[in-house]
């Protein structure tokens, strides 16, 4: 019998900002929250994503959803194949995106929705999701409790505190206060984003209405806008306004229609066919539009992107359009970004970003939410999650002095934190495990792989084929092909071929596999001289 009440692990998303997965373990149910993928920091060699090591942990018979951002539902694909009898659980919003990725992806598998008000059981816990405010609808924390209702963790990885909100209802501080009340021991895991921020209390969604009211009202001609596609609640405000100023509203990109798409199917916007518009049902001279850009991170295939450069086949800037950028840039971007701004200033447009004006705000706690969320909860413990290694170092430097009575754990990826069944809470430091890298159709690539393409990117490559004499003894032709290098090596160097030939003459041809390696160095060596470095070459002999 085990002497542990309950044990929790990430495996990814703490530490780190992105591929949140967590197991939760008793002695009969092992689960799994959320299931996200981690984007790389930069455009890497074609790398889509990076996601959890699932051969690392146990066979899981749950997974449960906490809300559709893709860094909570990104590698669902990658859990049903790889666990295909586990049973999905989501809000009805967060269920539709999932059923639409799989889909998508030809693997249809069923998804189980639940409602805020609703408990989920188990063996040994029970889970009550918790509604909070968030920049998708249907976001839940999820307060885990023992079967003997002793101990409780809230797990809430992304939130903010929005009473002004419009759109849903507020942070359900009564339902998390009355089924946590008597509880003996009180865990929370919550958000770490915006440790570091200097805004205390996060705006609501509501303050930014008024201001692109204004923006709205000013504009005399076309308006683009990009932000997160996830972003329903202020997709809404800008469907909203544009009822109010008689305008058009045309999402552009997959990823903006799809999210569309999905909240329209579940009644979440009214009046939706009145004012939204496919793009194809333009005659490209109407001005008094916007136009909803997908890709707001400057994404290289992304639609915003696209227009900024003047690539898209729709829509083209131009010097009398309003472009607004209603997101934040994820660290890594910024250059990305800057750059975009700067074609659009060169044609003319008129930019406004959230530096200019309240058109964007966080999903994520300041420290006067997060210090409201340690009143309300009264934890006895207070484990800092979703951020990286130094937000989570700040946020236990903030629990400090923001709430003493309450100790603070640093916590990372593969360690465990297990409550005994004295009620005691221990953290085991755990093995590190690196990510899966996926590329291409989810297709894995082996991290020594990313070595060869930084080589091939930086390098470039040359590739020699020799046809041999029917003796073997010399060459009787050769073709050599370069990729990658400088102009200065043209691709019919006479000077190189009379290299090759020169070679040839002194060597043999008995040991092919050792004139094949002698061949390669001298080659590289050759080009070295000329480049100051050796590009990637393969010999090969027919």
């Amino acid at each position: 019998m085990s002497k542990n009440l309950i044990k929790i692990k990430p495996v990814g998303g703490v530490g780190q900002i992105g591929s949140n997965m967590t197991l939760v373990q008793g002695d009969n149910d092992i689960i799994l929250i959320d299931a996200g993928i981690l984007f790389p920091y930069e455009d890497f060699f074609d790398i889509d994503y990076l996601i959890p090591d699932l051969d690392s942990i146990p066979t899981p018979s749950h997974l449960v959803i906490t809300h559709g951002h893709e860094d909570h539902i990104g590698a669902v694909l990658h859990v049903v194949k790889k666990f295909p009898k586990i049973k999905i659980l989501a809000s009805p919003f967060t269920a539709g995106l999932i059923r639409k990725k799989l889909e998508f992806n030809h693997h249809p598998y069923p998804v189980t929705e639940y409602k805020h008000y609703d408990q989920l059981g188990f063996h040994d816990f029970t889970i009550d999701p918790i509604h909070v405010n968030h920049s998708i609808p249907e976001t839940v924390g999820l307060l885990i409790k023992d079967a003997a209702e002793e101990v409780g963790f809230f797990f809430i990885s992304d939130f903010k505190i929005d009473f002004k909100t419009i759109y849903e209802r507020p942070f359900d501080f009564d339902k998390l206060v009355k089924n946590s009340k008597n509880l003996k021991k009180r865990v929370l895991l919550c958000d770490s984003t915006n440790i570091t921020s200097s805004t205390k209390e996060t705006p609501s969604e509501h303050d930014l209405i008024p201001v692109i009211d204004q923006i709205f009202e000013e504009a005399k001609n076309r308006i683009f806008i990009t932000c997160f596609s996830s972003n329903i609640h202020r997709l809404m405000t800008f469907i909203n306004l544009c009822k109010k100023h008689n305008k058009k509203i045309i999402p552009h990109g997959r990823s903006m229609i799809s999210y569309l798409n999905t909240a329209n199917e579940l009644g979440m916007i009214p009046d939706f066919p009145t004012v939204v518009k496919q793009a194809d049902s333009l005659t490209g001279k109407e001005d008094n539009i916007v136009v909803l850009l997908s890709g707001c991170q400057g994404d290289f295939r992304g639609t915003f992107r696209r227009f900024c450069i003047g690539e898209d086949s729709q829509f083209k800037p131009r010097p009398e359009d309003t472009v607004l950028l209603s997101s934040k840039a994820i660290p890594g971007n910024e250059k990305k970004i800057s750059l975009l701004i700067n074609k659009l200033s060169e044609v003319g447009c008129t930019v406004i970003t959230a530096a200019d004006k309240l058109i964007h705000v966080s999903g994520h706690p300041g420290k006067t939410d997060l210090k409201m969320l340690y009143e309300k909860f009264n934890p006895t413990d207070i484990v800092p999650i979703h951020g990286e290694s130094y937000f989570i170092r700040e946020h236990i430097e903030f629990v400090k002095t923001a709430y003493p009575s309450a100790e603070a754990h640093y916590f990372n990826n593969h360690d465990e934190l297990i409550i005994t069944k004295d009620l005691k809470l221990k953290i085991v430091d755990g093995e590190t495990i690196e990510p899966v890298i996926i590329h291409g159709k989810g297709i894995v690539l082996q991290k020594e792989k990313i070595s060869e393409r930084r080589k091939l990117a930086c390098n470039g490559a040359i590739f020699i084929s020799l046809k041999l004499t029917s003796t073997r003894a010399k060459v009787e032709k050769f073709t050599f092909n370069f990729m990658g290098l400088p102009t200065i090596i043209n691709p019919g160097d006479e000077k190189f071929k009379r290299f090759l030939e020169n070679y040839f003459i002194k060597i043999n041809f008995k040991d092919e596999e050792k004139t094949n390696e002698e061949l390669r160095i001298a080659v590289r060596k050759y080009f070295d001289q000329i480049l100051g470095y050796k590009p990637i070459t393969t010999i090969h002999i027919l």
